[in-house]
């Protein structure tokens, strides 16, 4: 079957797609990867459809199967004929993708399918739903200026032209989660009860709160994380009931990012190419060094650009150095430092590793 078409709720009414959210097989778990992998520019029709299947696949009466769906779907039609005739543009996209749309569809699949395991009234049930499906808004930015989008729970994001952004109207109360296609900056504000999650093409950055750029466009074969400030983890979006999935993550500092290839799904870290100081002005004095031993002035180093500097401390141990390194940028600080150490230095994992014979 060609799945390329599918809506959200097409996919929560078909078997094979459910098939594989409520007890995925090898086959089934093979067939819809390898399908995210050809098209990820679906991505957000499949998430839709799975949440809808896992947040409702309880919500069902079995004696009132015929008439609860004959009614919700009459009250579904009523109401969507209505609103189309008087809304706006913009409504008519939030019918096609806000949650109440998407849940109210939900429900009469659910129902329809015979999903009911508990023994909860069927209208309590409905108002958990609530909570579990938000209501989602998707911002397009197709002008040539950054677009600034303020979240519910007060981050801020800095959409760049040509993306776009979901998230959801107001967050759920254990956690935060936008999905990201193309670029963006965020500033997040910082919960440790609620992480904060971006899916971007086929990569997950978790933060509990810290500022970091994303760029996942879809004409680019990798997708990459930046951080500015905080820590971030990041790991492929492979939900595998087994094994957590972040365990086979990396986590990022301040001048680290991490390139994610999306048709091998592995991950590098590395760092970004014009590391920012992470000290105020006030203490770039630091950076003149008068007689100062090797470990001092890397010391020195991993404090100002939050990096770690790896070298033979007993190796290097009784060199001196006499330098002012206030102005260059932290790659000239480093090919200084080599040359008065007879030394080299490579950048390996998002690490300064260094070489010398010592002095």
């Amino acid at each position: 079957m060609d799945y390329y078409q599918h809506t959200a709720e097409d996919l929560a009414a078909d078997d094979y797609f459910r098939a594989w959210v409520c007890a995925p097989t090898p086959e089934t778990d093979t067939f819809w990867q390898g399908f995210l992998r050809d098209y990820p520019e679906r991505y957000y029709q499949v998430e839709e459809a799975r949440r809808l299947i896992v947040g409702l696949q309880e919500l069902h009466t079995p004696n009132a199967e015929s008439v609860i769906a004959a009614l919700v779907w009459d009250r579904i039609e009523h109401s969507v004929n209505e609103l189309e005739t008087r809304s706006s543009p913009r409504l008519n996209g939030w019918l096609r993708w806000g949650g109440g749309w998407a849940a109210a569809v939900a429900l009469v699949l659910s129902i329809a399918y015979g999903w009911d395991k508990g023994e909860q009234n069927l209208v309590d049930k409905a108002e958990k739903t609530a909570n579990v499906v938000p209501e989602w808004i998707e911002a397009i930015n197709s002008s040539d200026k950054i677009m600034l989008i303020q979240l519910s729970d007060g981050s801020r994001v800095e959409l760049e032209t040509n993306s776009r952004l979901k998230y959801p109207r107001r967050f759920q109360d254990n956690k935060r989660e936008v999905h990201l296609e193309g670029g963006a900056f965020f500033d997040i504000e910082k919960n440790p009860k609620r992480p904060f999650l971006v899916f971007a093409n086929g990569l997950v950055t978790r933060v509990l709160g810290t500022s970091f750029h994303i760029a996942a466009y879809q004409k680019d074969p990798d997708v990459t994380v930046a951080v500015k400030s905080g820590r971030v983890s990041v790991y492929a979006d492979r939900r595998d009931p087994r094994q957590d999935p972040e365990s086979k993550g990396i986590v990022l500092t301040p001048n680290q990012k991490a390139i994610f290839v999306r048709s091998e799904a592995t991950i590098r870290k590395l760092l970004v190419e014009a590391p920012t100081l992470l000290l105020p002005p006030s203490e770039m004095a630091h950076f003149v060094f008068d007689t100062a031993p090797a470990p001092q002035v890397f010391a020195a180093l991993e404090k100002a650009y939050g990096i770690e500097v790896v070298y033979d401390e007993e190796v290097l141990k009784n060199c001196l150095l006499t330098i002012n390194l206030t102005d260059e940028n932290l790659f000239q600080k480093l090919q200084v430092i080599c040359k008065v150490l007879d030394a080299d230095y490579k950048l390996i994992d998002g690490q300064v590793i260094i070489y010398g014979k010592g002095c």
